[in-house]
């Protein structure tokens, strides 16, 4: 009699175990329901406004997973530069990184970026040594403000990026390697935009120049070739000394129309010709 009395007693512990978990489970998910993440998020925009000095709104916050982390999630964000130039996104997710800046005063963001002009997503870092680790993808060439190109460039087309910049005494240093498809190329400077099938480059950000290009890829029903070269120290990247070595060979379209503006095409299309100036204002050479 007293074995089958005692039987019932025996999970005792092991029920009041599952019940404090629980509690703490429930505990955990009305902390989470009601923690003031709209306060949480204000303060961390206020942060990045006063490193960049962007202004932004933020609509409806959430708790979420953000690159395999909680962190916050916000809807219909507004960023507007110090120039007035202006992005619409539809959802941020940020989290505190696990980043060494942090010892060094530079908060760092581990981000995911949803919008009509594409996506982003990697390691912010705010602060001195600002820069950014990560990727873009599906980005809308058109819809990107022209200042960010830094050169009065048009570019229409669909692009991805791998994207490894920092933040240094002499400026902006990094890789940035890029893949765009089934767009555009034009310039100020050229007849036409230059329709492209791919146009892929790889270029190193910073050091003795703006810009080491490493190698640019261009494949167009008018012309495919590739290309090299710098672009120097200057006031401004725009006005910067430009120096591109490029190898092409040009369809019978435009060979004619090259040919009268004294560029020597071969028999076989080949050009190869030296583009000098700025990137503002190239000639051929």
């Amino acid at each position: 009699m007293s074995d089958a009395l005692s039987t019932p007693t025996s999970p005792r512990p092991l029920r009041l175990t599952g019940i404090l978990f629980a509690a703490l489970a429930l505990t955990f998910v009305f902390i989470l329901i009601r923690f003031p993440y709209d306060l949480l998020a204000e303060r961390v925009a206020d942060s990045v406004e006063r490193q960049t000095g962007m202004r932004i709104s933020l609509g409806e916050i959430s708790v979420g997973i953000v690159k395999w982390g909680p962190g916050l999630e916000a809807e219909a964000v507004r960023i507007v530069r110090p120039n007035g130039a202006r992005f619409e996104l539809d959802q941020v997710g940020a989290r505190p990184a696990l980043s060494l800046s942090w010892l060094t005063g530079n908060p760092a963001l581990a981000l995911e970026v949803s919008s009509v002009q594409g996506e982003v997503d990697g390691v912010a870092t705010f602060g001195d040594a600002g820069g950014f680790h990560g990727t873009l993808a599906n980005l809308d060439l058109a819809q990107l403000p022209p200042d960010l190109l830094r050169s009065p460039l048009q570019l229409e087309g669909i692009a991805n990026a791998d994207v490894a910049l920092d933040g240094t005494e002499a400026g902006t240093e990094g890789k940035i390697r890029f893949d765009a498809q089934d767009g555009s190329l034009g310039h100020p400077n050229l007849p036409f935009a230059l329709p492209f099938t791919t146009f892929s480059g790889d270029l190193d950000l910073g050091g003795d120049a703006f810009a080491e290009i490493r190698d640019l890829n261009l494949d167009s029903p008018l012309a495919s070739g590739r290309g090299r070269g710098t672009v120097g120290k200057g006031p401004s990247f725009a006005n910067a000394p430009l120096r591109l070595e490029i190898e092409l060979t040009v369809s019978g379209a435009i060979q004619s129309s090259l040919a009268s503006q004294g560029v020597k095409v071969g028999r076989d299309g080949t050009v190869r010709v030296t583009l000098m100036g700025t990137p503002a204002r190239p000639t051929l050479r």
